[in-house]
């Protein structure tokens, strides 16, 4: 189970949100039942709202469809909405039906150096929830009470601004802090709260692949992640192997090969030297709004386990990020390799439960393991597992995977956007058809002139 989760969901998704008011009547989890069951159209995520007294009546500023459950007189910043798209942080309580401010981390302004909450009440390390905006989407967070995930206001506000947040508005903390993300939970204390957020967000394309049009202006886009870093002490007990080195060359053997598909792609790090936390990871790619995440492992188990398993947050088979794990098992099995099991498990790792992409996480043998260890340290093997991986891809992408030119290593056939033009240029001569990815030079550029009669005769 993920200890701290978030979610960023683009504004022209959200159909609508509502700010429940619950009593301590439902559980979060029943909570999301219900609101599932009357809006079956939609994905919905929840997450808690704002803080209570000790007679059960709501302690912040809260308003819901039009009717004001706790009228303080006093001003803060909070976030003020009529049906959910048009959310804002404002000083205005009237200014919509649905108004709902706790502690604001923060303003209009920035960061505020020294928000106002009550240190009894709020202060201290504890789970977190909350929610925010950034350019362009509305951001859901909860964190686990008691775990390396919980965080002082200070803290979470620090976290919030440093991953591009415009604004953010802290919710309720400690066992009170709960949220149900489309099936992925954060449960607290498992307490029945008194008010919830509820983000109803329309099915288009969050559990399907989105549709590839072969055109130069769509690329997909493919977040790569070379898991662990420099300092992971993970690898062999005779340290002839690590696994922060393997997965670095492996992502160095797998990114050319998913750009000469006409991929683009995405690093979690970019250095061999960097080593990001394991929600930054999962930020690189939500705020590139990649297509899909693959992270890079080698597993580790007793002697006697091997072999390649997948990773994702959780069924069902129809989900998306689980056909993107059946294509890359399919292909790195017909490449040879060794399967766990069926090749397919569920864990609620961080980097999975917080990318808003279909993601998985593949283990590529286990390094605890003979047999796999010297597989995963031979080159050639390496070479193996970026090409099935990287077809796999390209399989759930729905893209021709293009087998390369002995030459120059790039697909020796153009993309589909320009396989009519290529084959009218290679008609009239003005290429040899071959290397249609590769860059002209200068003298090239001068032969393909020529011969479309652009250049004047010599001494004319």
């Amino acid at each position: 189970m993920a200890n701290a989760l978030i979610i960023d969901i683009p504004f022209p998704s959200i159909d609508s949100v509502e700010l429940f008011v619950n009593k301590f009547r439902y559980s979060v989890a029943q909570v999301a039942a219900q609101a599932q069951a009357k809006r079956p159209d939609c994905k919905v995520y929840v997450v808690t709202g704002g803080m209570w007294n000790a007679d059960g009546s709501a302690c912040p500023l809260l308003k819901a469809d039009g009717e004001w459950i706790s009228p303080k007189p006093w001003s803060s910043y909070g976030y003020a909405w009529d049906s959910g798209p048009d959310i804002m942080l404002t000083l205005d309580r009237d200014a919509k039906d649905n108004f709902w401010s706790t502690t604001c981390l923060i303003g209009p302004n920035g960061p505020i150096e020294k928000p106002s909450y009550d240190k009894k009440g709020q202060g201290g390390k504890r789970g977190r929830a909350g929610i925010g905006t950034k350019q362009g989407y509305l951001r859901l967070y909860a964190s686990q009470d008691g775990t390396a995930d919980a965080r002082t206001p200070e803290a979470l506000r620090d976290d919030m601004a440093a991953d591009g947040c415009t604004s953010f508005v802290m919710g309720d903390g400690g066992g009170s802090a709960q949220c149900w993300f489309d099936g992925q939970t954060i449960k607290g204390d498992g307490r029945k709260c008194h008010n919830y957020i509820i983000v109803y967000v329309k099915k288009e394309s969050a559990d399907t692949p989105p549709d590839k049009e072969d055109n130069p202006v769509s690329k997909p886009v493919v977040c790569l992640d070379p898991g662990h870093g420099p300092g992971c002490a993970n690898g062999s007990l005779d340290g002839s192997y690590k696994e922060c080195e393997f997965t670095w060359d492996l992502y160095t053997r797998l990114r050319p090969l998913l750009e000469a598909q006409g991929i683009t792609v995405v690093g979690t790090r970019e250095q061999k030297i960097d080593y990001p936390s394991l929600s930054a990871r999962a930020s690189v790619s939500n705020r590139a709004g990649a297509d899909l995440f693959v992270s890079l492992h080698s597993n580790a188990a007793g002697s006697s386990a091997r072999g390649f398993v997948a990773f994702t947050s959780a069924p069902p088979e129809t989900a998306a990020r689980n056909k993107l794990a059946a294509a890359i098992i399919n292909r790195v099995h017909a490449a040879g390799v060794v399967l766990w099991g069926s090749g397919l498990a569920h864990e609620m790792y961080t980097v999975l439960a917080s990318t808003t992409a279909p993601a998985v996480l593949l283990e590529y043998g286990f390094h605890t393991n003979a047999q796999d260890l010297a597989l995963l340290k031979d080159a050639a093997y390496r070479d193996k597992l970026a090409r099935a991986t990287c077809a796999g891809i390209c399989d759930y992408l729905g893209l021709e995977v293009k087998e390369p030119d002995q030459e120059s290593g790039q697909p020796n056939e153009p993309d589909g956007w320009a396989k009519e033009e290529w084959s009218k240029a290679v008609a009239a001569g003005i290429f040899d058809g071959t290397r249609p990815r590769d860059g002209l030079t200068r003298q090239e550029a001068a032969v393909v002139l020529d011969r479309l009669g652009l250049l004047p005769e010599k001494g004319a």
